[in-house]
């Protein structure tokens, strides 16, 4: 979303069954479909000083197929930036606007991803499994990201399998320590665990803040259900806990 007080300033919506996208006013209204025709678009993010929005395509999520595009803000000069394959079933997307880069969790490919803004340099930051029988792990599954550049940390969750309360949310470095590999880094934290699944995140870097949807069903002591897609926030510098792995 383009979140500055401006009489232009635009929301972007993916719906993702119709595989569109959609472009409105703040308040709901002047709606309009600016791309259609994406594969399962799940992530976005706008450039609105270069007049850009990015999406994943999550494509075929047993098909290793899966994308990421760019066009300006109106939907014109749409163009392929990491191809199909090049990313396995790309999530939520950030754009970290101080060094130019796009970070992605891939779910199936259980990795956190970036690239620069026209798809090149495209590297694996963290590794979490390789092959079918990992893939058929949930917990091993990398869905939402979120960059601190100033700090240089990169957060992301691992739902886990549904609401099944083996959901984490880490944060490691955002450059890979030299002589180690994606998959077997020393620098990562598990900062919250135990959670029921939680999905996208976003840092409130001016109070040290971290929110996060919860697509799992939380019981209280009556056991009466908290509806599906709760928001939930945790504290970046005192998390509930912390441990490297």
């Amino acid at each position: 979303m383009d979140t500055n007080d401006h009489p232009t300033a635009r929301l972007f919506v993916l719906d993702i069954s119709a595989g569109r996208i959609l472009s409105m006013k703040t308040d709901g209204s002047d709606g309009r479909v600016i791309v259609t025709g994406c594969r399962m678009p799940d992530g976005i993010v706008v450039d609105a000083e270069a007049g850009h929005i990015y999406w994943t395509n999550m494509g075929v999520p047993s098909m290793n197929d899966g994308s990421i595009e760019r066009a300006d803000v109106d939907g014109r000069n749409r163009k392929t930036i990491v191809p199909e394959g090049g990313t396995f079933t790309p999530k939520q997307l950030q754009l970290d606007r101080t060094s130019r880069k796009l970070y992605w969790s891939d779910r199936e490919g259980m990795r956190v991803m970036r690239a620069n803004l026209d798809g090149s340099q495209l590297e694996t930051l963290v590794e979490t499994g390789r092959g079918d029988a990992d893939r058929r792990d949930a917990a091993k599954w990398c869905v939402g990201v979120s960059v601190d550049p100033e700090r240089r940390q990169l957060y992301w969750t691992q739902k886990g399998p549904d609401d099944a309360g083996l959901g984490r949310i880490f944060r490691a470095s955002t450059d890979l320590p030299k002589g180690e590999s994606p998959a077997a880094r020393t620098d990562i934290e598990v900062l919250y665990d135990g959670l029921p699944e939680p999905i996208d995140l976003d840092l409130d870097l001016t109070n040290r803040r971290l929110y996060w949807t919860d697509r799992g069903t939380r019981r209280a002591a009556t056991r009466s259900a908290v509806p599906r897609w709760t928001l939930l926030r945790g504290d970046v510098l005192r998390p509930r806990s912390s441990s490297r792995i």
